[in-house]
């Protein structure tokens, strides 16, 4: 092969893992939706975790660290990894935790990574949470990009 042959190979453009991002806050709902979005992505897809640690309607926790948050955002996804089916563990996979609430936190997620769509665990919800939103509500309202709700089984 030439130099410019190979030059011209290693410049050119990869094709584009598909993304999806999907909100992850321990619950069956989310491991529900977790491993249907592995199973949508496939092999070649690349299936970003986020985990958000402020509530949608409530001030940051004063509680806790960001590094003890970290952790147990850790400890929640290393538990699921233990559980997981085959579909998770062979698409390419990313986890993140952030500090924002969970709207801003996955709606920036799928800005960032160029995600397909977001993806959530529908939870059932209390009289009070209908009344003032929840984050399917707010993601429907503000997502630039789909936002699917995934039963959990």
């Amino acid at each position: 092969m030439s130099a410019h042959a190979a030059r011209t190979a290693s410049t050119a453009p990869r094709p584009t893992a598909r993304c999806l991002v999907v909100g992850y806050d321990g619950r069956p709902a989310a491991q529900a939706a977790t491993c249907w979005a592995a199973r949508q992505l496939g092999e070649q897809g690349r299936l970003v975790v986020v985990q958000a640690s402020r509530p949608l309607h409530a001030p940051a926790a004063t509680l806790g660290t960001t590094q003890q948050r970290r952790r147990m955002a850790g400890a929640r996804l290393n538990e699921l990894l233990l559980e997981a089916p085959a579909e998770l563990l062979d698409c390419e996979l990313e986890s993140e935790v952030s500090d924002r609430e969970p709207v801003g936190a996955l709606i920036e997620a799928a800005e960032r990574h160029g995600a397909e769509a977001i993806v959530l665990g529908a939870q059932p919800h209390s009289t009070l949470q209908r009344a003032i939103g929840s984050v399917t509500t707010e993601l429907l309202a503000r997502s630039p990009v789909p936002v699917t709700v995934v039963p959990a089984r």
